[in-house]
């Protein structure tokens, strides 16, 4: 994703999940720095810098040691059970030139602790910030050295434009480099379903 494409996600997921509020993260020890709560994506990252989190379930209530953000909704009650990882995508210069780093949503909660009805919960919003980020983005084909392709990650547009336009090298975080590959013609993916 570039900041275009953060844009985009961080508004389909606050129109999906309109209560919902980002941590910004500073780099550094806990404590040098104030955490906000803020009510775009956008905003965390604009404050913290690479990554921000997403209080789950969304309108929950903020850590204490937390600042929140006169535009977001006062927190309910109850506190939060997971917290949704933004990290960003990155462009790195490497003894080999430039490569983009994929960045990655992630987020985890351990269903025992939260119960049947936090969990069911917990997923329905998880299910709609994936939808949001699907929407936002598209499937993204890769391809290493020997042409062993691998699916399953998404790609933002302005991302897309950029790693298609310059032929920039992609990579997961570590040294191999992967390049978009052409996405299989319409009947050949409906005969491999």
């Amino acid at each position: 994703m570039l900041p275009q494409d953060e844009q985009l996600i961080g508004q389909r997921i606050s129109d999906a999940l309109p209560r919902s509020g980002w941590l910004c993260s500073h780099p550094g020890p806990k404590g040098l720095h104030q955490v906000h709560l803020h009510r775009h994506l956008g905003e965390a990252l604009g404050c913290g810098g690479r990554q921000a989190f997403l209080l789950l379930p969304t309108g929950a209530r903020a850590p204490e040691d937390v600042l929140v953000d006169d535009a977001v909704a006062p927190g309910s009650d109850i506190g939060h059970s997971a917290v949704m990882q933004f990290l960003c995508s990155r462009r790195l210069q490497d003894g080999e030139g430039g490569v983009f780093e994929a960045g990655r949503l992630a987020v985890c909660w351990i269903e025992q602790e939260v119960g049947p009805e936090r969990h069911r919960l917990l997923t329905e919003e998880t299910s709609l910030v994936w939808k949001a980020l699907r929407a936002a983005t598209r499937p993204a084909i890769v391809e290493n050295a020997q042409g062993r392709r691998t699916s399953g990650m998404r790609i933002g547009p302005a991302a897309h434009d950029l790693v298609t336009s310059s032929g920039m090298p992609l990579t997961r975080g570590g040294v191999q480099r992967l390049h978009l590959a052409a996405a299989l013609p319409t009947t050949q993916m409906r005969d491999k379903l």
